[in-house]
């Protein structure tokens, strides 16, 4: 069912636990906070959206190329 709506903004915060579908929780809370402080600190965002085309959650990271970085040619 991906994340519930009211937790999606919050997932990221440490020792956040969405509750499951169980009403239980599972885990730390501490994976996405550090999934983020590790992108962060590569001056780039993570995100989560819930999918609109069936059940799940998708979580999207971009990172900056930096400038003056060398392109690889395709093998």
């Amino acid at each position: 069912p991906g994340v519930p709506a009211d937790d999606i903004e919050r997932i990221f915060d440490k020792f956040y636990r969405a509750r499951k579908g169980d009403k239980q929780r599972a885990g730390t809370g501490l994976g996405l906070a550090i999934s983020r402080g590790f992108v962060e600190a590569m001056h780039g965002t993570i995100t989560a959206a819930n999918r609109t085309d069936r059940s799940g959650a998708v979580f999207t990271i971009r990172l900056p190329i930096p400038v003056g970085a060398q392109q690889l040619d395709a093998a």
